[in-house]
């Protein structure tokens, strides 16, 4: 009789199934230690709101079991369709969807609501992976290019009217994925100006609106004073600095003072002060809570987790036969790494507020399940490059 083997249901990089589990366990504790203001200030308790993150974390690691054990060259042809849907998608959300926070992001489908940019991302970063695959003997041809990088103009403009950060995170993921997939350097500049005229186009029509209409429009006025509460500028010439209140941005002061209080090795689990007087320090402003009870140890450990998933993203282009599988493999890598750096950045104070979430650490839903999709198809691309390379020792 066969015992039972981890490592036989397991398959694929086991360095990113720890890496994984480690930053998903870790970001239940921290969601816990975080939520008692959110708890408050809601009909519930901090143990049913851990309840809940934690259901989400369970689920995700199940969908990260079931779509490992598929073959990732299955995703080219459904991704490639949702490709089309997805600037209906975006334009319905900006249209119908749910506002939070100042932003239309999230659409209910099925009885559950999600940031439709969750998805897009994923869709994208395959489609993107999949053409460069395809047109790896014929990239000094622009016409076998262009649709790549028009298709990458379309998303990130479509994206930045809701979420601008979130669309230079995708544009900056595609740029490096073109450079990795060896697209010769005047693609690679067309590419970068398609995305930076569709960031350029979102933000003129929000100014547009604002100035010529006197309504908001996207995420225009929001960018203009998070930029004005970082650098200490009058942007917008209204003679206020951050908004109608012309203040700096109070959360951002509350995450560096967190962090200034951790220290090295910060006050204890579960002990963070800062917390009680913080609005999102259980999403967009974890990190600094991590380093507040951990410490710089702690907040060290954390991005050196990412990094380290970026380093078995980058091994996986070395080991694997397939462009489609290397190029799919770093993309998705890149996207949440940049995405947790981003997080990173602007809690120790590096960059304006943007509303980033650390991936499998901050508190969410759906936007974790995305997450875990994405590592899936990372492992079932480590999956199979494992068998190929125990089929060609058995040759």
């Amino acid at each position: 009789m066969t015992g039972f083997k981890l490592k036989d249901h397991l398959q694929g990089d086991p360095q990113i199934w720890l890496i994984t589990f480690l930053l998903s366990f870790f970001g239940i504790a921290a969601v816990y230690s975080s939520i008692s203001a959110l708890a408050y200030r809601s009909s519930g308790t901090s143990e049913m709101i851990m309840f809940r993150h934690a259901f989400f974390v369970l689920a995700g690691l199940f969908l990260t079991y079931v779509i490992h054990r598929f073959n990732f060259l299955n995703i080219a042809p459904v991704a490639k369709v949702l490709l089309w849907v997805s600037p209906l998608l975006l334009l319905y959300t900006l249209l119908m969807g749910y506002e939070v926070g100042g932003a239309k992001r999230w659409i209910s489908l099925l009885g559950f609501t999600f940031q439709t940019s969750d998805m897009v991302r994923l869709v994208l970063i395959t489609n993107l992976a999949a053409m460069l695959a395809k047109k790896q003997n014929t990239m000094d041809k622009f016409k076998h290019l262009w649709p790549i990088i028009i298709w990458c103009g379309i998303i990130c403009f479509l994206l930045a009217i809701s979420s601008f950060s979130t669309s230079v995170i995708l544009g900056l993921t595609c740029f490096m994925i073109m450079i990795i997939g060896r697209v010769p350097r005047k693609y690679i500049l067309r590419l970068t100006g398609s995305v930076l005229l569709g960031l350029v186009l979102a933000f003129s029509a929000g100014l547009f609106t604002k100035i010529v209409l006197n309504k908001n429009f996207g995420r225009t006025e929001t960018i203009i004073n998070r930029t004005e509460s970082f650098i200490g500028k009058d942007l917008d010439g209204n003679d206020l600095i951050g908004g109608k209140i012309g203040s700096v941005s109070m959360q951002q002061d509350q995450a560096i003072a967190a962090v200034a209080r951790g220290g090295i090795f910060g006050v204890g689990p579960g002990k963070s002060a800062i917390k009680h007087r913080m609005a999102e320090a259980y999403s967009d402003f974890i990190y600094a809570i991590i380093i507040e009870e951990y410490g710089l140890v702690g907040g060290v450990a954390i991005m050196l987790l990412y990094l380290w998933l970026l380093a078995r993203g980058l091994k996986n282009i070395a080991n694997t036969t397939q462009a489609f599988g290397g190029l799919l493999s770093i993309g998705l890598t890149l996207s949440i790494v940049f995405q947790a750096l981003a997080h990173m950045f602007i809690n120790v104070g590096l960059g304006p507020v943007t509303g980033q979430t650390l991936p499998l650490i901050s508190k969410g839903g759906t936007s974790i399940l995305f997450t875990f999709i994405a590592i899936g198809i990372v492992l079932s691309v480590s999956k199979n490059q494992q068998f190929e390379t125990l089929s060609n020792k058995a040759r």
